[in-house]
């Protein structure tokens, strides 16, 4: 193996230069040729923003205010809502699977609002999938909001009828609503709310019951397919079009 000599590196490239630039752009339009190839992708977007109602909440700082819009993308892509999603497009001829919805569906969160994409080779199939779990989602935090109202309302009731049992004594009720007859229909009442499902403590119940979402953006369809592949295979082709090029010039041999 001969020795590689800078001075002979150096000259190489001077004599050489156009050749690696040929190769890198022939390297480009490979990988630019290996997408058109493929089957283009298409993606479609929507988006649902959430609101705080901050005279009823109270002031709430930064960490609350993320755990409030992470409990909003939780139920955005919980499995009840995947699995609606899935129903949906079986009804419409469209097969899906947990590792299609994995591969395609995405959500991000841009401040307070999700952005919910679904990628797919035909745009109308994007648009309708996206469409279905924008749709879904926002019925699930529907649910959702009049779920939690429930529990701050049983827990309201629930901390009411705690006082009240603790004001009662034996001998002689403290209130005419309190009173020891009483006493078995309360203990049913705060064993129903104590088994409550999902039964949050009270100051996350006020939280939660005061935040509400709706749907910003309905799912567009794309006119072209996303170039971000595209773009990489181009870059990853000139890349190794380079690689090739320092190859030659640095361990090719020379011509005397």
């Amino acid at each position: 193996m001969e020795d590689v000599i800078p001075s002979e590196i150096i000259k190489r490239v001077i004599r050489w230069w156009w050749l690696v630039i040929l190769i890198m752009i022939a390297g480009g339009v490979a990988g630019m040729l290996a997408v058109k190839l493929q089957q283009p992708v298409y993606e479609s977007q929507a988006s649902i923003t959430t609101s705080i109602d901050f005279a009823y909440a109270g002031r709430i700082n930064e960490a609350q205010e993320d755990v409030l819009i992470s409990v909003v993308g939780d139920e955005i892509s919980s499995s009840a809502v995947m699995d609606a999603v899935k129903e949906k497009a079986a009804a419409l001829g469209i097969k899906l699977n947990d590792e299609i919805i994995n591969a395609r569906f995405t959500k991000a969160r841009q401040g307070y609002r999700w952005d919910l994409t679904v990628r797919d080779n035909d745009p109308q199939t994007a648009q309708t999938l996206t469409q279905i779990w924008v749709d879904e989602a926002d019925e699930a935090l529907t649910q959702f909001h009049i779920k939690t109202q429930e529990i701050l309302a049983m827990r309201s009731a629930q901390l009411a009828l705690q006082n009240c049992f603790s004001q009662t004594v034996i001998v002689e009720p403290a209130s005419g609503f309190c009173t020891t007859d009483n006493l078995a229909s309360i203990r049913e009442v705060l064993a129903q709310t104590s088994s409550s499902e999902k039964l949050t403590n009270l100051p996350d119940a006020i939280l939660l019951s005061n935040i509400s979402t709706e749907i910003t953006e309905d799912a567009y369809l794309p006119t072209s397919p996303v170039l971000l592949k595209m773009n990489i295979s181009t870059l990853a082709g000139s890349f190794c079009g380079l690689l090739i090029g320092l190859g030659f010039l640095i361990f090719g041999k020379n011509k005397k």
